[in-house]
């Protein structure tokens, strides 16, 4: 099934946090608005329902967290490699940035980089293959400079399409949704990616149970948002099983690797975490190595 990844963002945007005993707060972080948009509500309108999993990587968040005040392609090299080694090395990015790789031929031809996308989203078919992506770009960056870079064909821009309105560049199944068929039309998903996060991974699924699972009602979509320390689970509200898929991930020794002192609540159907290694809980997230999100026993 699915090869990909995203954490949990940690309790982080306007929602209450869950009951019980709460972990330490995250390090700062840049704070936002509550009329914000986030990086994957923002992904929703151009993710069709026909997409099972959906991975958003905010690099803007990365680079606060990591005590960067602007990521840039205006930054000195050195200092954008830095980003890059430290982001992948401390923080819960799910990936690696799509326009790396032809970075340095963008910047020389075309005046932009990898490093002028504040966040990425991918998307993925029931059988974990990549169907699609999305691209949003710092405003500062002129949509004509990307339409020509499409034009030439440059890396993975080849066959892509600029919103210049919106400010995204849009590959494969992103493109072309029609409204009312794509994931934002879904109430139910729609509420899965509140709050920010640097790493979100959203599916319309749920993951194979373990052996001992017991009391586990049925699940159709869950959310990892991966936040500076914390590590929010997104399952839906009113759900009494919560408890039951905590002590379930528990006997998880990659889980404890990961993740620690999980607290839950039912109403909002969240459970949260301190994140003990955020890149171990996105490349967990990204295999699908997630007992709470379990199937029904």
């Amino acid at each position: 099934m699915l090869v990909l990844g995203a954490a949990l963002a940690g309790c982080s945007g306007d929602d209450a946090p869950p009951q019980g005993v709460e972990p330490p707060g995250p390090v700062a972080t840049q704070s936002v608005s509550a009329d914000s948009v986030t990086a994957a509500q923002r992904a929703l309108p151009h993710v069709p329902l026909d997409v099972t999993a959906l991975t958003v990587t905010d690099f803007d968040r990365a680079a606060t967290q990591l005590g960067l005040l602007e990521l840039s392609s205006d930054l000195p090299a050195r200092e954008r490699a830095a980003f890059w080694d430290r982001a992948q090395r401390e923080t819960a990015i799910l990936s690696d940035g799509l326009l790396r790789p032809v970075g340095p031929q963008l910047l020389r031809d075309h005046s932009f980089a990898q490093e002028d996308v504040g966040w990425e989203a991918r998307l993925f078919d029931a059988e974990g293959q990549e169907v699609g992506w999305i691209l949003g770009l710092h405003p500062i960056i002129d949509p004509r400079a990307v339409e020509e870079a499409v034009e030439a064909g440059v890396g993975p821009l080849a066959d892509a399409v600029v919103d210049v309105e919106d400010g995204l560049v849009l590959s494969g199944a992103a493109v072309d949704v029609e409204v009312g068929e794509s994931w934002a039309s879904e109430d139910a998903t729609g509420m899965l990616v509140t709050g920010t996060a640097v790493g979100t991974y959203v599916e319309r699924g749920c993951v194979p149970a373990p052996d001992g699972a017991a009391g586990l009602e049925p699940l159709t979509a869950y959310a990892v948002n991966l936040e500076g320390t914390l590590a929010t689970i997104r399952l839906g509200e009113d759900r009494d099983d919560l408890f039951a898929r905590v002590e379930l991930a528990e006997s998880s020794p990659d889980v404890a690797r990961a993740f620690e002192g999980g607290v839950a609540d039912p109403g909002t159907g969240r459970i949260g975490y301190r994140l003990v290694d955020p890149v171990a809980a996105a490349e967990l997230t990204l295999r699908r190595g997630l007992p709470f999100a379990a199937c029904a026993d």
